[in-house]
């Protein structure tokens, strides 16, 4: 075990500590509550005794917890990293996935991210992902992150499963002198008040603690290098630095301020930066759960000219994002708008001609092409450690939608033919399709005997009909009431708030609600 780890079980001790002794002095309190001995003896006590118990506890506190202690809270961490421990997606055929195409476009951290979660979600590139995974870190500062990994998945590497002492002594050694120049640097800015050197001292403290791994610090160091500066394209800079550090650590609540932060200097900003920003604001509004709301910050972020920021997003992440959301979200007219008509769009989603396909069958009723192709490209998303969680869930309305558009021409419909088109069984696509029926989202029957769909169809004429007389019926409502107030103000019959303690007297108002009661008759 490596000593960070031992820190680590310490402090967590130390905690488990806490909370037991709190739980004895409660017992305790409890017991002597209830027995009045114990209270009698508690009472004769000098504080000379008192003063002595809590010398003992303390020296008991210094000696630290026992074996048993130790064991039991041990038992307790190993069992919750176990609970926490992201599993194998099960029944998705991953074969066809090519991870090195898929994580070249990437930089940085991303990088290194997207790898694990390849690596902790798909078995069978699980050890070829944790290779490439050590090849990341080692250009990096991040010893505590490399140790970790290599001693947790030290029976699937194989070559890599010790570890390398050598490169870990090297990377604390130029650390620790990189550490020694740039805060040397820094303190001369200061001295010299020199804004331009302070700024660039604390955002070079930024990448060194950002490589480390020491996300609150970078964030730090971040946000005083962006209180140093006023220029706007420097403070997106120091936005986009931090905003990168804080979706590493998933604070969203930092991205969402730096982010912020960063939108209101957009006038003074390229365009390309501007597309950053709102493909970042796609992301927050993704993990919020707010699908719509992404797609459109992720289709109408591309600018004239296809960007990217790698160590975030590739150019294919717009595409994929933009198209898959669009298609789970807008309805047929909004899909042509925003998507099949949208030119700057199309530059992305020329990149990802599988999901380009996807959406151009759906829109041409093409379903049986549309369900292989959204059955093919599924592997890579939920190998994606942004969209993962939301797959299932948005493929459920994707085909919600595709059936309600398949059966929508349609009076009576062959369900045998309906379960083909849609590579499914009889039985499933039955139940989907009772599901919709009894969601109000699909207009229909089912005819279980001979497995046909049939369609109610709404009176077009009778509902005109009831919409006008009942439009009629308001009319006339609010007419009478107006003429029955213009009677009201005409005979001077208007209640008027009373001043301060005068008040009508009881002969008054009944013969106020006699005249009203009489108008109303008289309207009748």
């Amino acid at each position: 075990m490596s000593q960070e780890n031992k820190i680590e079980i310490e402090k967590e001790i130390e905690i488990e500590i806490d909370k037991e002794n709190e739980k004895t002095i409660e017992i305790e309190k409890e017991g002597s509550g209830e027995e009045s001995k114990g209270e009698e003896e508690n009472e004769k006590k000098t504080e000379k005794e008192k003063e002595k118990e809590k010398e003992k506890e303390g020296e008991e506190k210094k000696k630290g917890p026992t074996k048993e202690q130790l064991e039991q809270i041990k038992k307790k961490v190993q069992e919750r990293e176990a609970a926490n421990e992201p599993k194998f997606i099960k029944g998705v055929d991953f074969s066809s996935f090519d991870i090195e195409d898929y994580i070249e476009g990437y930089q940085g951290h991303t990088r290194m991210d997207r790898l694990l979660f390849i690596a902790q979600r798909s078995e069978i590139h699980q050890q070829k992902a944790l290779k490439m995974f050590i090849e990341e870190v080692k250009k990096t500062r991040n010893i505590q992150k490399y140790r970790k990994i290599v001693e947790k998945y030290s029976d699937v590497l194989q070559d890599e499963k010790t570890l390398d002492q050598k490169w870990i002594d090297k990377t604390l050694k130029d650390s620790a002198s990189t550490y020694d120049i740039l805060e040397t640097n820094l303190k001369k800015a200061k001295e010299n008040v020199n804004q331009e050197g302070i700024r660039d001292g604390n955002v070079q403290l930024g990448h060194f603690y950002f490589g480390k791994g020491d996300l609150k610090s970078a964030l730090k160091y971040y946000s005083r290098a962006k209180e140093a500066t006023g220029d706007p394209i420097e403070i997106v800079n120091c936005c986009l630095a931090a905003i990168k550090t804080a979706m590493e650590g998933k604070s969203y609540s930092h991205i969402s301020s730096y982010l912020n932060a960063a939108q209101k200097k957009s006038e003074d900003l390229e365009l390309e930066t501007n597309g950053i920003l709102r493909t970042i604001n796609g992301f927050l509004s993704l993990t919020s759960r707010e699908f719509k709301t992404a797609a459109h910050q992720f289709i109408h972020a591309p600018g004239k000219k296809v960007f990217e920021y790698p160590e975030i997003f590739t150019s294919l992440d717009i595409g994929i994002y933009g198209g898959f959301l669009s298609l789970a979200t807008f309805n047929r007219r909004e899909l042509k708008r925003n998507i099949l008509d949208n030119e700057y769009f199309k530059n992305y989603l020329e990149l990802v001609p599988e999901m380009r396909d996807i959406i151009y069958n759906f829109y041409e009723s093409n379903y049986a092409a549309f369900v292989e192709g959204l059955e093919k490209i599924k592997p890579q998303l939920l190998l994606d450690q942004y969209l993962s969680s939301h797959v299932e869930r948005l493929y459920i309305r994707i085909r919600e939608k595709a059936i309600i558009q398949y059966f929508s021409p349609y009076l009576t419909l062959d369900m045998k033919k309906m379960a083909t088109d849609f590579g499914t069984t009889l039985e499933l696509i039955e139940i989907e399709v009772s599901n919709l029926i009894a969601e109000d989202k699909l207009a229909g029957k089912i005819d279980q005997k001979n497995k046909i769909l049939y369609g109610t169809r709404i009176n077009k004429r009778s509902q005109t009909f009831q919409e006008v007389l009942s439009f009629g019926k308001d009319y006339r409502r609010k007419t009478r009431a107006l003429l029955l107030r213009a009677n009201l103000i005409q005979n001077k019959m208007t209640v008027k708030r009373p001043r301060k303690k005068l008040m009508m007297g009881g002969e008054n108002m009944n013969f106020m609600n006699m005249q009203l009661l009489n108008l109303m008759r008289g309207f009748n």
